[in-house]
């Protein structure tokens, strides 16, 4: 399963956040092994046609499972630290990934 949320940090301007937790019980324990993500533009995906800008889409894979896509916007993402944040916890085989969107000012300056 999985679960999706959305909030707002007052202390770095009102930035948008999205957070995902994802299970992955099946998944085999030891070795190492984990879920893997990525970011895909609009243009690289072949289910919606014509593809819309607007978006982007949050891959997440790990095997036995089928890879998963999250359709967010597609705007800039703040990668400075602690902005992107990714953790697989293995005991509970549960990963999750927080990460907040650049605001048109920080945009700018970038």
């Amino acid at each position: 399963g999985y679960q999706v949320s959305k909030s707002r940090d007052p202390d770095h301007g009102n930035q948008r956040c999205l957070s995902f937790e994802l299970h992955f019980p099946e998944l085999p324990g030891g070795g190492g092994l984990q879920p893997r993500h990525r970011f895909m533009s609009a243009f690289e995906q072949k289910v919606e046609s014509p593809p819309d800008r607007r978006y982007q889409y949050l891959l997440v894979s790990g095997e036995p499972y089928e890879t998963i896509a999250f359709k967010i916007p597609n705007e800039p993402i703040d990668r400075s630290e602690g902005r992107f944040v990714t953790n697989w916890n293995s005991t509970e085989k549960k990963l999750t990934i927080t990460f907040f969107f650049l605001n048109p000012s920080e945009e700018a300056k970038k």
